[in-house]
């Protein structure tokens, strides 16, 4: 089976917060984005667009949103498209997350490789850092250029408040959560 070895990064941090995974080579651009939504801990719900060096890929919410507006500058529908259609100059292209925070994330494509496993959902193989912080990019952008924070950031585990480390990153536990996740935010932006 061909897969692609690809680094998702997030911009301008690409050694603090990164993920590589090997993806199915006829999955589309879709399957791209509910990827890395769950790889990097988001709660999926804002919009997405991707763009390659001469084009835009955006996902059918967005789509119909422009249509509804009568927006003229429309993208290609993300379901539509996988990697081996876009128009990639050294070997990079971009997913924008949330249009309000605009988390920029850089994917690399490293190489297409040929496995005899078959993994049916794509998998992480490395990673740095936990992820992103929904409506809280400038706090995130803080913490990853050193400054101190005024309060500790916290989320709810398992009944409890919990300090947020981003630093830390469990391989096996992104893998484990990938297939529910994955479907969960297939089944919140697809009507289908």
């Amino acid at each position: 089976m061909k897969y692609y070895k690809l680094k998702i990064s997030l911009n301008n941090y690409e050694d603090r917060l990164n993920r590589t995974i090997l993806f199915k080579y006829d999955n589309d651009l879709d399957e791209l984005a509910f990827t890395i939504l769950s790889i990097f801990n988001t709660l999926a719900y804002h919009l997405y667009k991707f763009e390659d060096d001469s084009k835009k890929y955006e996902c059918d919410i967005s789509l119909r949103e422009a249509e509804e507006m009568c927006y003229p500058d429309k993208g290609i529908d993300t379901w539509l498209v996988t990697l081996d259609q876009l128009d990639i100059k050294n070997n990079k292209f971009m997913m924008t997350y949330d249009f309000g925070e605009d988390y920029e994330f850089v994917i690399e494509i490293i190489e297409q490789i040929e496995l005899k496993e078959i993994y049916r959902i794509p998998r992480v193989i490395d990673g740095v850092g936990y992820g992103i912080v929904e409506d809280g990019k400038y706090i995130l952008e803080d913490y990853l250029d050193g400054k101190s924070l005024k309060y500790p950031l916290l989320f709810i585990k398992k009944g409890r408040y919990t300090m947020l480390d981003f630093n830390s990153f469990d391989l096996a536990e992104c893998n484990k959560k990938l297939k529910r996740e994955i479907s969960k935010i297939r089944n919140a932006y697809l009507p289908y």
